[in-house]
């Protein structure tokens, strides 16, 4: 008998590749071994996806030095843990849209937000935010995964002098955050959807609530002081403003330059 996965040559009784470390199977595929091998992996508290969403609120530094330092069978590795949390992101797009298709809407409030504004502009306004919900609802999961680099560059500068992870670390650190903060909102949202709360509420509640977890995860891992870690912290938005800052004037060239040379 040989392993199907590397094609080494087992004894009859192996239970395991010696090679490869597959197991080795000998009955055929039933509904009972699919959901058996789901419960083990998802549903049982000693699974390794609830472990690591315990562990990456009560301790961090351990989830995400360990993956760095070579300990990786203990927790989802981060692009595992990326990618469960990713599916969990469509799987909430999808029935928010699906059974509750005006969530997303109340964002703006259109007789608060849009009575700001003059009458006349209103309509351009409001088509612009359907645009703009409907935009961020279709690239969402893209949008998470190009903030990643971002993000780790950031904080590459920020914790800079403490020469404690390379950039490369840095990518692992901000995805575990990034993956966290999204397998979170899978549960926040539905939450708030089901019950009919308030959506604006929960934004706000996410944004104060991913601040703390940000400086948590950074205070775990770097082992600095409270107030070092919010004045990083704080480093880093200003870091963000000028990036954005950067974009949008580069951004207003490019336009000028394609409606006096290009229209």
């Amino acid at each position: 008998m040989e392993c199907k996965n590397c094609l080494t040559d087992l004894k009859d009784s192996s239970k395991y590749c010696h090679e490869c470390g597959g197991k080795v199977i000998y009955n055929r595929l039933t509904i009972n071994h699919i959901s058996s091998e789901f419960s083990a992996q998802f549903l049982n508290y000693d699974n390794k996806f609830l472990k690591t969403f315990i562990h990456l609120f009560t301790k961090p530094d351990v989830v995400i030095n360990g993956y760095i330092n070579g300990t990786r069978k203990k927790y989802i590795s981060v692009i595992q843990y990326l990618a469960v949390s990713l599916t969990l992101l469509g799987l909430q797009l999808f029935i928010l849209n699906k059974f509750y298709p005006d969530f997303f809407n109340s964002v703006f409030d259109n007789e608060g937000y849009l009575a700001m504004y003059p009458e006349e502009t209103r309509p351009k306004l409001e088509k612009f935010m359907t645009d703009y919900l409907s935009f961020i609802n279709e690239y969402q999961s893209l949008i998470y995964v190009m903030g990643i680099p971002l993000t780790a560059i950031i904080t590459r500068l920020v914790f800079l002098k403490e020469k404690l992870y390379n950039f490369t670390e840095h990518i692992v650190l901000n995805t575990y955050i990034t993956a966290q903060y999204v397998v979170f909102s899978f549960f926040t949202y539905l939450f708030f959807a089901i019950f009919n709360l308030d959506i604006n509420v929960l934004v706000t509640i996410s944004i104060i609530l991913y601040v703390f977890y940000y400086c948590f995860v950074f205070y775990r891992t770097h082992q600095l002081k409270v107030t070092t870690i919010i004045l990083r912290f704080m480093l880093s938005m200003v870091i963000i403003s000028a990036i954005f800052l950067l974009i949008f004037i580069i951004g207003i060239i490019v336009g000028v330059i394609y409606i006096k040379f290009f229209k």
